[in-house]
């Protein structure tokens, strides 16, 4: 008798674990499904992994390209910050001294120097980049003779490594930079701007890799949303919202498509029922015609779905629009170009120069970092 219960009692642990077993691993298939295309933060001391911020980078691109409302906020910051031009100059005595207005000027004039930084459109192809990727790495290199300064801006992505002070987190050393040319792989390291030690090392041994120091080429760092010394531009904040609008939007165009066609039902008998189904069909007509008709015996019945009480307003999606302005430091009635159905002519222009008054605040904040 006691090994039959014994017996019982092993098969009922048995079955518990088993039970167990398929929830855990129903458990795991949930979990897999949700952390599907996310990496985790603290899985990288240095926060997102280089893969990561490639890839985010490379979608932040696309729809700074692709999707309507991504597009118009990324270009409407640079029309705000560089439309109207900037104009650099230097107060000094040329009578006393060098004069250095004249050397800005050659700077800012240097034909190289107009297509990647000098002119509105180089400017506004570096504040996409920001807005995109979240850095620019602006370097200088000088020729050594002459003293000729050019600026060229670093892919982000073959940057691999930013080194500092192992005493001081917040100064900089190296900018490590991977690359290949013509199956050549190359490594180089080029010193941050501020940093000139007494002792200027040709090679750089990191993390068994030995770079080549670039001396004459020192780079300074331009980055936004800083994350453990990376850049995250604003497109990652409101992309999500952005693609949730659109959905938004896609729906209530097919709902508004399917109100355009109407059922209409027509019951008869017998052999009237073929006749009557060509009269609808013949009335209708064929294409785009709005309507279609369906004949149904005496006992069949087909109705519309009920539309009372539903919502059908484009205005509903404008939280998800206001959301995507708000990654992107613009207020919801200039993304979308309209105030709304609620808002006042004169409200919307309040909140327009308003935001004219931020956008020069912060304008004229980041040429003072620059500068």
């Amino acid at each position: 008798m006691a090994d039959g219960t014994q017996a019982e009692n092993l098969a009922a642990y048995e079955e518990t674990i088993s039970l167990l077993m398929e929830s855990l691993a129903d458990v795991e298939r949930i979990m897999r499904r949700d952390d599907a295309g996310w990496d985790v933060v603290g899985s990288d001391a240095k926060g997102f992994t280089a893969r990561f911020r490639k890839n985010m980078a490379e979608r932040a691109e696309i729809a700074a390209t692709a999707d309507p409302l991504i597009k118009r906020g990324v270009n409407l910051r640079a029309a705000y910050i560089w439309g109207a031009g900037v104009q650099i100059s230097v107060r000094d005595q040329p009578d006393q001294g060098q004069d250095v207005n004249a050397v800005v000027q050659g700077f800012l004039d240097d034909p190289r120097n107009q297509a990647t930084f000098s002119t509105v459109t180089a400017k506004t192809k570096l504040e996409r980049r920001l807005a995109t990727c979240g850095e620019v790495f602006a370097c200088l290199p000088t020729d050594p003779y002459t003293g000729r300064v050019r600026l060229r801006a670093l892919p982000q992505d073959q940057i691999v490594e930013i080194v500092t002070d192992p005493e001081d987190a917040d100064t900089t050393w190296f900018y490590l930079r991977d690359y290949t040319v013509a199956a050549d792989q190359r490594h180089i390291a080029y010193p941050d701007i501020t940093y000139s030690p007494v002792s200027k090392p040709d090679r750089l041994d990191y993390g068994g890799t030995t770079y080549e120091v670039r001396w004459d080429a020192p780079v300074r760092a331009i980055l936004v949303n800083e994350i453990r010394g990376r850049g995250v531009g604003d497109v990652f904040a409101a992309l999500p919202w952005a693609q949730s609008y659109k959905r938004f939007l896609e729906s209530w165009a097919k709902l508004t498509e399917s109100l355009s066609r109407f059922a209409w039902r027509y019951s008869t008998r017998g052999d009237k029922t073929a006749a009557a189904a060509a009269q609808i069909q013949g009335a209708l007509g064929s294409g785009d015609t709005a309507g279609l008709g369906v004949s149904l015996d005496p006992n069949s019945r087909l109705e519309a779905i009920s539309k009372s009480g539903a919502t059908i307003n484009s205005e509903s999606g404008r939280p998800l629009a206001a959301m995507a302005g708000a990654g992107l430091d613009l207020p919801v009635t200039t993304l979308l170009g309209d105030p709304g159905v609620t808002g006042a002519r004169a409200v919307a222009s309040d909140i327009t120069e308003s935001s004219w008054a931020l956008f020069d605040r912060q304008d004229q904040a980041y040429r003072d970092s620059v500068l």
